[in-house]
This record gives structure tokens, sequence and C-alpha cells, in this order.
């Protein structure tokens, strides 16, 4: 299992983040102050750090000889939370990730620097209705099975083929909101006793409006957040306000 050293000083952005980074499937060292990051980097070896520009620019913090150099060369990848009045730190951060969080771009980040087959989107599993339409025909009703910022998966019988373009539409459930979209498929599922004779197909966003593209980022967001306050044992419910300063 991979491992990651988190290191902030505030405690709620703390205790939200070390549960997203767990349900992810990693292992993930804690630490509050530079004096916790020294010991950590002493005892173990991490492939990431996440770490507060506050304990990242403290005089405290000390980290071996060799873990500065891999740090510098771009090897050990670093990741800064941003974070007001902080002192610049003593070597450069690899990237900085504002605050509040954006959980897209921590995912992508984690993706492209520590995973040797990066995802490029967060892809959520729901179950929500939904339908689809090819040129002027009606519309059909089908399950959506997981969706992302880029796509969504439909559970269905059709006999659609890779490259049909189709109309898309499905709800933001909680947010009253629905989205109606241009879509490609990009691949379909025949069933089988591998994938639990689940049959359907997948389909990529043509276009979607900014507005769409918001509205869309803040549902999967606030969904993937529930599912971690679900399958974590003793975290509360997560909001908006748990990713503030």
């Amino acid at each position: 299992m991979k491992c990651f050293l988190l290191a902030d000083n505030r405690a709620e952005l703390l205790a939200t983040l070390e549960p997203i980074l767990k349900h992810w499937g990693y292992r993930v060292l804690a630490a509050t102050n530079a004096r916790q990051v020294n010991d950590f980097l002493r005892q173990s070896y991490p492939c990431l750090l996440i770490i507060g520009a506050d304990i990242l620019g403290s005089p405290q913090l000390n980290p071996p000889p060799e873990m500065i150099a891999e740090l510098k060369s771009g090897n050990l990848p670093l990741l800064a939370l941003e974070q007001e009045g902080a002192t610049e730190p003593a070597f450069t951060s690899l990237e900085t990730l504002s605050v509040p969080l954006d959980i897209l771009s921590l995912f992508a980040f984690i993706q492209h620097y520590v995973e040797k087959h990066p995802r490029q989107n967060l892809r959520l599993r729901v179950r929500i209705p939904g339908m689809y339409k090819t040129g002027e025909n009606d519309y059909i009703l089908a399950d959506v099975y997981s969706l992302s910022i880029r796509g969504l998966f439909f559970k269905a019988a059709a006999k659609l083929e890779k490259g049909d373009t189709l109309s898309v539409v499905f709800p933001l459930l909680g947010h009253c909101k629905e989205l109606e979209v241009r879509a490609t498929v990009l691949y379909t599922v025949q069933p089988g006793n591998r994938n639990n004779y689940l049959q359907g197909f997948g389909v990529v966003f043509d276009s979607l409006s900014d507005a769409e593209k918001a509205n869309l980022k803040t549902f999967i967001e606030e969904r993937f957040l529930n599912e971690v306050s679900t399958c974590q044992a003793g975290v509360g419910d997560f909001c908006a306000r748990q990713l503030k300063r």
C-alpha cells in the first residue's frame, strides 16, 4: 500500500483530508507540526508529501538531506496546501493546492504524480435515473451507474456502437437541476460473469457550458464526500464548510 505524509496545523482540514486519502486506498501518516514531520521522514519513506504552507515555512522543519535532494529533483512529489500569512518554504514545492480544497484537483495531482497508470478523472459510483436518445428517436429510460466530469456509464440493453452520438439527460439529485448534453459512445459492455452480467455503455460529454461544469463538479464532490463519511468509521457528515481555511 502506498504511503502519504499529510501534515497541517488546521485540525478540521486534516480531519477531512485524511479519510479522503484513505478512501482512495492509501496509507496516511498524519502530522500537525514540523517536529512530527521530521520524525516521520526519518522513520519512513512516503511516496507523496502533502503539507500545509505554514509547516513548510517553519524553521523547525528539517528533513533528512537525502530527502531534500529528492524533493529538489522532483523524485519525491510535494503538494503544498495554501495558507495565508505562511512563511516562504525553505525549498520549493512541486505544486500548490488552494484552500478551500478542490477535490478533483487533488485527485488529478495524486493520479499524475503517484500512479503508474493514472486515471484522468474522479469517477463516482451512483445509481440515479437518466434518459438518452439517438437522432430524432424518443428518449429511453436507463440507470446511470457511474459519473465523472467528462462522462457517464448507462446500464442499458441498447445496441449502440462506439462513436454513436446521442443526447443524455440526468438529474443532479438534491440540487434541483437537470443536465441535458450531447455525448458520444466511448465503449460498450456486454454481459458476462466477469462483470456480474452488467450491460451498458460509457459516453463522453461532447460539450458542457461553464455553468453545467460547475454544477456537475459540485454534485460529484458532495456525493463523494458523503460516500467517504459513510465508509469511514467515526467520521461525521462532510460539507463544504469543512474544506475551508
